[in-house]
Order: C-alpha cells, then structure tokens, then sequence
C-alpha cells in the first residue's frame, strides 16, 4: 500500500506542477492532522519518508506498560521487546506505525480533506507565481463566456480563466464564444478563491507589446516608445525616438507601403495609429501630435499651454470628431493644446486689450527684459505681480512700493520683502551714483 502511496504522489506532482518536496509537506500535514484527530496530540510523533524504499511511517515515542490504554501514547512491553528485547516497563521507545493500519476511518477521512485542499492552495500559488511574472506581457486565449459584459478567457493550465472587464475592451470589438482573444496580462491577485487575473485590450502598454511583437527594431530597442496614448475604438498616437542616426524610427514602424502598422490596426479592427517623432520641444511634440493636421505656427502660453495656429481648411482635422485628436495631443505633450484659426488668432491679439492678452498669453519674453523668475521669488507672488501687470524686473524696478502694495495680494511686508530681494540683483545706489557723475 505505502508503494502505491507513493506512485499516486508522483503521479499528482506531475499532473499538478507541484514539486516532490512540497508534497510530501502536504502529505506530512495531512498526517499530522489525522494522529491528532485520533489520539489528541502530536507532541511525540513525527512523519518519517524513506524515499529509497517508497515508504511513509509515522514513528511516535510511546511508554511501555503491561497493558495499554493509550495507543497513541502507549505500547505494550511483548510489541516493544520486538524492536528492543530488553527494554522494561517505564522505558520510553519510539516505534514506527504504518500509518494505513494506523488510522481509523474518521482520521483517514481527515487526512484525506487535508491533501485535497492543500493541492488545491499549491496549485493556486503556482498559477499566482506564473501569471504574476507575465504582468505587461501579451497571452492568447480563447473567449468561453460572457457575463455582465465581462469576458471570460481561457488561458490554459486546466481552465484558468483571465477576467477581460468591460473597461478594458475596446468599443469597436466583439468576440463570440471560442474566438481567439490577444490581450495584456494587466494585473494579478491572489484571491481567497484564486488567483485573479485581470486582462486588457486598451491600456498603453497593450499597444507597445504590440509593436514589440510586429516590429522588430522596437522588440531589439533600436527604436523606443516614448509615450502612447489612446482613445480606445477611435485613435491611438505613439511618439517614437531612436538614438541611431541613420534609423528612421517612424518608418520602421510604418513599414513597407505601411505592411507592420497595417497589422498591429487589423489587430485594433481598424482603430487609427499615428506614429510621430518625439521631441523634447514642447512646440515640435506638439505640431507633431496634431498630425494629420497641418499646423502654421505654435505658441506658448505664459502658463505653459500651447496654441496651435491652423488655417480655416485644417480647422475640423487638427480638433479631431468630438475634439479628440487635441484632446490626445494634449495628453502626449503633458500639457493644453488649443487650436486656433487665423482668423480667431488675429481676433485674439487684435483685441482691445491685446497688450495685456498678449503678455499673460505669450510666454517670450521681450527682446532686453528680465524674466521675473531670474529673482528669488516665488511662484505665488510672481503671479501676484504678473497679474498686476508686472512681467519683468525692468517693470518691477520702475515701480515704487506703493505701486506693488495696490496689487491685489500682495500687502506692504510682501511689497517690502520684493524689493529687498531686488536690491540684492539690482545696484540702485551705484545705478544713483553714475547719474550724479554724470551730472
């Protein structure tokens, strides 16, 4: 029996995954539950295995006694003398039990419901440890049901099932039970009930494991992706850079005639993909975000915005249906895009305020002007002082202290501590001095 014990183990460590060692822990707990089910302790015994000759006992430190009472805990001297013939009454022996003769049925039964539940928990963790090393990878599988607009995946290993939420599939796909699924592994949790395995379709890294897959510059890193961003079922921009001159990096992800781009929008059932050059210019990441747009000219914006200068024709195609190309443009560049006509460009300079409009627009400075940020001085008050009409430190040197107390905000300590800073760039005694030499 105890080598047919040990076939059934080795056959489950196969099937299951899971290795010899940690078996026979499962089998060593299982055995310990059970001789505490039938006897109350475990103090004295221990599970031994004897690999070689296929056996399992379970080996018990007992008392002899003339008659005993106890099994668990006692032996009697005529079974005793058969391993140690001259042992005594009173004398502790540890014996070793079969633990198939050992056992009644309620702990075998025990025993049993112990190795079921723990296989169990191994094989979870084993599936935990796969899957969670194959975060932000791409897995194939199979839809096997819907539920809830959540699909389920059959991902294989006996039936593990990765969850595809509603949020994560794209509008424009839909999948019947037994279709092929390509998705990223998005996250893993170990679960009371297993491990969870989340899936997407429309996360970034999704569409850069795709490009890994279909373009080989980018799965070797000649060419790197920058960012991505997308508006799931409508478009998708990928800014790419290579650090090799003489790789055009979105060429190759074109391809030929746009063969290994036309693969990856097959895969997105014919979502748009604009591959741009990235640019650490604000301007260029910019004007190249736009695409297909043509842009005339970009400005920037004294808050770190951009505006993009379009003629009237390019208008509709630079904001995109339902202003989603600004929109991504916008998240690619990490800061607004607005699109401006010509015309409502020159409207915005020509206005009647179009000096202040173009000095809290517009954040070049003029020609031999001081920026504000050149002083020692914080991003509230340089505010403060910007929205009082002060833009530079030639301003702010013409202006007395009673000027700057007006502004709104600022009161005459702040007024005081402005010009104390001030006094440390600019000279006014030496500045004072020259005009009485002068004189």
């Amino acid at each position: 029996m105890n080598v047919n014990f040990f076939e059934a183990l080795h056959q489950i460590a196969t099937e299951k995954g899971i290795s010899g060692d940690e078996l026979e822990q499962i089998v060593e707990a299982s055995m310990v539950s059970a001789y505490k089910k039938q006897f109350g302790t475990t103090d004295n015994m221990r599970v031994v295995f004897d690999r070689d000759k296929k056996t399992i006992a379970i080996a018990s430190l007992k008392l002899v006694v003339r008659k005993p009472q106890n099994p668990g805990e006692e032996v009697g001297l005529d079974v005793a003398r058969e391993v140690k013939p001259d042992i005594q009454i009173g004398d502790s022996i540890e014996m070793n039990d079969d633990p198939f003769k050992l056992f009644g049925r309620i702990a075998t039964q025990t025993a049993k419901q112990v190795i079921i539940q723990r296989i169990k928990e191994a094989e979870k963790n084993i599936i935990f440890v796969e899957f969670k090393a194959k975060e932000k990878q791409l897995i194939n599988g199979f839809m096997q049901r819907r539920s809830n607009n959540t699909i389920f995946v059959d991902i294989g290993h006996g039936g593990v099932e990765g969850i595809l939420p509603r949020r994560e599939q794209s509008p424009l796909e839909f999948y019947k039970e037994g279709d092929r699924i390509k998705a990223l592994v998005l996250n893993v949790e170990n679960k009371t009930k297993g491990p969870n395995i989340i899936l997407s379709r429309v996360a970034p890294d999704f569409i850069k494991e795709l490009f890994k897959m279909e373009i080989p510059e980018v799965y070797d890193g000649i060419v790197e992706i920058k960012r991505v961003v997308r508006d799931p079922g409508m478009r998708t921009k990928v800014a790419v850079t290579s650090y090799e001159r003489d790789i055009d990096a979105v060429g190759a992800c074109v391809g030929m005639k746009g063969s290994r781009i036309q693969a990856i929008v097959r895969e997105l059932e014919g979502e748009k993909i604009d591959i741009i050059e990235y640019s650490t210019e604000k301007r260029v990441l910019a004007e190249n975000a736009l695409t297909p747009a043509r842009i005339n000219e970009i400005y920037e914006t004294r808050d770190g915005g951009l505006i993009a200068v379009v003629t009237s024709d390019q208008y509709n195609l630079a904001v995109g249906r339902a202003g989603h190309n600004v929109r991504l443009a916008s998240q690619l560049c990490g800061v607004e895009v607005r699109v401006k006509t010509e015309e409502q460009y020159r409207e915005l300079v020509e206005s009647d305020d179009s000096m202040l409009m173009s000095n809290q627009l517009f954040s070049e400075p003029v020609e031999d002007e001081t920026s504000l940020t050149e002083l020692d001085l914080d991003s509230r008050t340089i505010e403060l002082l910007e929205k009082g009409g002060i833009f530079s430190v030639e301003e702010l040197v013409e202006s007395t202290i009673d000027d700057i107390k007006n502004i709104d905000g600022i009161g005459e300590k702040t007024a005081r501590r402005i010009f104390e800073i001030l006094a440390e760039v600019v000279d006014f005694e030496d500045e004072e001095d020259e005009e009485d030499e002068e004189e």
